[in-house]
């Protein structure tokens, strides 16, 4: 236990509601349907975490592979304030806690483990659906795993080329989502959960997007390329904050009207103030314009927050956590709509 708790802490378990909750919305939202098979949500949930892990440690052992940018320049950066550069990915390779061997095996054993969750999924639905219902699953696996890999991993290196942001977005939004339905249901692929999909991908997008706007010059001196520096203007940046924050309510939108999904699902607008200050903040932060970050009551659980303002890096916790909230609250109402609709 003391082995997989030291894993699994490294593999950054913190992160892991950026894909449960989307998985876990995605089986609720499926309740009801044709081949709605409520068994198999336990190991597609399993079968996710372990996925996430594994993929963080594999980023982390290409990026180790790649270079580890020198003490110096981290020191220095860290002392300007960059979240980033205090980020030392596999410190534990270097004071001797494990070996890259090590690390590798860990990789193994949690993609391991996804692939035997993946596959009693495909098991169950060849059996219960038919073939194609298998194959469907195996495909969005296989897609997850190919981008997932691909991300710091060769030949594709997506991550490198400023289109990790994207990237996430794409598994955890759109992959996830209707990978998880298709498991839990039999059915490849349905247009009102795909659009859904769209949306929870441009919020999490924005989690990792933000920090790579807030960090842009920090980045620029690791040698870190995102998607803040692909759009290049500052004007482009916030522009994509605004897309990815506000995509979410017009996919609802578009399926209110569109698939007849209930009008309750508006409650999600009351996280609009909440994207609203991502944005404005996001861009004054660009333009260097003095404002108040102090967190608001309506901006959800912020953690420790005298002790980031001591460590001096609460100007990024401000967004990355509101990002995260916005992500978290949307979930859960969107959850909460789908029970009160099936079952009221």
């Amino acid at each position: 236990m003391n082995k997989l708790n030291f894993w699994m802490d490294n593999a950054r378990k913190i992160a892991l509601p950026q894909s449960l909750l989307p998985c876990i919305t995605a089986i609720v939202l499926a309740i009801g349907e044709d081949g709605y098979l409520w068994y198999l949500a336990i190991p597609v949930m399993l079968g996710i975490a372990a996925a996430h892990l594994g993929m963080n440690l594999a980023d982390d052992l290409f990026d180790y592979r790649k270079g580890i940018p020198s003490d110096t320049l981290r020191s220095s950066l860290a002392a300007e304030g960059s979240v980033r550069a205090r980020m030392e990915k596999c410190i534990y390779i270097r004071n001797g806690q494990a070996t890259e061997k090590d690390l590798v095996r860990a990789i193994c054993s949690f993609l391991g483990f996804a692939g035997l969750m993946g596959i009693i999924a495909v098991a169950v639905q060849f059996f219960v659906n038919g073939p194609a219902a298998a194959l469907g699953i195996a495909v969005y696996a296989v897609l997850g795993l190919i981008l997932g890999i691909g991300y710091s991993g060769k030949p594709l290196q997506l991550g490198y080329r400023g289109l990790g942001e994207l990237v996430i977005g794409l598994m955890f939004g759109p992959l996830n989502i209707l990978g998880v339905h298709a498991a839990m249901t039999g059915c490849i692929f349905d247009p009102a959960t795909a659009v859904f999909s769209l949306g929870i991908g441009c919020m999490v997008t924005n989690i990792v997007y933000v920090h790579s706007v807030m960090e842009y010059e920090a980045d620029s001196k690791l040698g870190k390329r995102t998607f803040a520096h692909l759009l290049g203007s500052k004007g482009a940046q916030t522009a994509a904050i605004g897309i990815f924050a506000t995509a979410p309510f017009l996919c609802l939108a578009a399926n209110i009207i569109f698939f007849g999904w209930s009008p309750l699902y508006l409650l999600t607008l009351v996280t609009v103030p909440m994207s609203l200050f991502l944005i404005i903040s996001t861009w004054r932060f660009i333009k260097g314009i003095p404002q108040d970050d102090r967190p608001r009551w309506w901006m959800g659980p912020m953690g420790k927050w005298d002790d980031y303002v001591k460590a001096g890096i609460d100007w990024f916790l401000i967004r990355w956590l509101l990002a995260r909230n916005i992500v978290t609250f949307f979930c859960l109402i969107s959850i909460a709509v789908s029970i009160i609709c099936r079952f009221i």
